[in-house]
């Protein structure tokens, strides 16, 4: 038996060793950006991490069961809706409490980015090394938009239920992942140009989501403000309004979305906002569109670009945002490490 039994030993040291090397290459120092491994490593190792990650679990945890609630109500009411549509709306409803989440979280992780360094009294240490401005910018912007959708990641389990009645396509979820992906970096890049701006993190965390809600507010309310300010004639055919304008709510994140899960929300907005959401129709067999009934954005790009043409030009803005910023944050860490 003492011999069995330190055969064992020995097995199990081995296995226990293999183990050890193939989880030591897994975590080996990345070629690629070392801050991004730096950043991975401290924050799983904090305990505030698990807490945000129960945090965002539960509120949208929270939302899906607020959504069946109402949907029992409503039934209840004598307002029956078939399972898909009950599926698709809560859906929906959940793909906008989880964008507005991303946003904090990738925004207060952006906005903590440089500033924490500092207040630790760690950045000085940072310049001093041989990496560049930009791949340290870059490694705590790829760091901080991972968190985002790591969470977002998590909180997966809590809608499987909603794919039982076929609601959501794959297409649907790779656009929709798109748009977090998208707005996670603009949303990081701008917290990480604060947090470089600023000394402190509580006055970059504040900017930044006030910069943030203040894109994502005028964005949406773009068009409605255009019509409150170029009232048109009581009676009669309304004049053309400027493409220019109506163009600021292609970087509305909240109507990429909905564009991105074909949203029958959009109909109700649209008529909200003054406008019709297709072309009118050439054919003389068709009723034209009436003369005052106005155009979206959303109509006029997806007759140039496709169907898809919003999400599409929306990405591409996010994209460009996030490159503009973290260059601009590049370049006061660079004026920072030649002051010393």
């Amino acid at each position: 038996m003492p011999a069995k039994e330190a055969a064992w030993r020995v097995k199990e040291a081995a296995w226990r060793e293999a183990l050890r090397q193939k989880l030591g290459g897994l975590l080996a120092p990345t070629p690629l950006n070392p801050i991004i491994e730096l950043e991975f490593r401290a924050r799983m190792r904090r305990s505030r991490t698990v807490v945000l990650l129960v945090a965002y679990v539960a509120v949208v945890a929270a939302v899906f069961v607020l959504g069946v609630v109402l949907s029992g109500i409503n039934r209840a009411s004598g307002l029956h809706a078939s399972p898909y549509e009950v599926s698709w709306l809560l859906f929906q409803a959940m793909m906008l409490a989880e964008l507005v989440l991303t946003g904090a979280v990738a925004g207060a992780s952006g906005a903590g980015a440089i500033s924490g360094e500092r207040e630790r009294q760690t950045l000085d240490v940072l310049l001093t090394t041989r990496l560049p401005a930009w791949r340290i910018m870059t490694g705590k912007l790829v760091a901080a938009v991972a968190l985002s959708l790591w969470l977002v990641v998590a909180s997966f389990p809590v809608f499987l239920p909603l794919f039982r009645f076929n609601a959501v396509d794959p297409g649907t979820l790779l656009k929709v992942g798109a748009v977090f992906a998208a707005s996670g970096l603009a949303w990081a890049a701008l917290g990480l140009f604060f947090s470089t701006l600023f000394r402190r993190t509580i006055p970059a965390v504040i900017a930044t989501y006030a910069t943030a809600s203040g894109w994502v507010i005028l964005t949406l309310i773009s068009r409605t403000l255009l019509n409150a300010l170029r009232q048109g004639p009581p009676y009669g055919p309304l004049p053309p309004q400027p493409v220019g304008p109506l163009a600021v709510e292609v970087a509305s994140p909240v109507l990429a979305l909905l564009y991105a899960m074909r949203s029958p929300f959009l109909e109700a907005w649209n008529w909200i906002a003054g406008s019709i959401a297709v072309p009118p129709s050439p054919s003389p067999v068709a009723p034209l569109t009436p003369a005052h009934n106005r155009l979206t954005v959303a109509a006029r790009v997806a007759a140039h670009l496709g169907a898809d043409g919003y999400f599409w030009l929306y990405v591409a803005i996010a994209l460009l945002v996030t490159f503009v910023l973290t260059a601009a944050a590049t370049l006061l860490l660079n004026r920072r490490r030649a002051e010393g």
